[in-house]
């Protein structure tokens, strides 16, 4: 413990990392992204959140790790609404192609921008491909009023209520009774988990008198 008390109090926080981070996301901003591509800017946001107050807890380790999750989904979330915007320009330059050949009035026509004369050029555009589902988090910051059991029960953690010893044991440095955990503590989420590990977990977490395992 020691040890890694004195390794982080070494670490320097990751300036670098978070001006990227922010600079991705308000790029992301001036593109539209909170409209168009509301899910992956929300996730942005949220990892820069949790960056930053791990930041602020002096846990500049485990910022470098979330930091990178902050501007990857920033520069998608802007990609997303470039696409979209350029799928816009396109079908109101066709539309206006449509009113000229039926010779009805039209509207003023709209200046292709270089995103656009390059769609027109690769026609037929192909459909935007679904974006990726976000990878499942490392960290979560825990609610007022939250425990062990309804956060290990959360779809994006592991969708099971049984699994809560597993994040009893991966934040022991904190956690010193699993039914007591504060708002704004920040938990490591185990991930790559053998399935004999989740049986382990679900056999304790039955044989616990501490939440109320119902049996499977």
């Amino acid at each position: 413990m020691g040890l890694l008390l004195l390794a982080g109090g070494c670490a320097k926080p990751p300036s670098l990392q978070l001006q990227a981070a922010r600079t991705a996301i308000e790029e992301a901003r001036a593109a539209e992204a909170p409209v168009l591509a509301p899910t992956e800017y929300r996730s942005a946001q949220e990892a820069l959140r949790s960056a930053e107050e791990l930041i602020q807890q002096k846990k500049y380790r485990m910022a470098e790790e979330v930091l990178p999750f902050a501007e990857d989904y920033a520069r998608r979330a802007m990609r997303i609404a470039e696409q979209e915007q350029a799928n816009r320009e396109l079908q109101t330059i066709r539309a206006q192609e449509i009113l000229r050949s039926q010779q009805l009035p039209e509207e003023k026509p709209i200046r292709p921008t270089p995103q656009t004369k390059r769609a027109i050029t690769a026609r037929p555009v192909p459909p935007p491909q679904p974006p990726k589902p976000p990878p499942p988090p490392l960290y979560y910051r825990v609610r007022e009023g939250e425990t062990l059991w309804t956060i290990a029960a959360r779809r994006e953690i592991y969708g099971d209520a049984l699994l809560w010893p597993l994040l009893y044991q991966a934040n022991r440095d904190q956690i010193r009774d699993p039914r007591q955990i504060h708002g704004g503590q920040t938990l490591n989420i185990p991930r790559e988990l053998k399935e004999s590990e989740k049986r382990a977990a679900r056999e304790k977490a039955r044989r616990s008198k501490i939440f109320p395992a119902a049996a499977e």
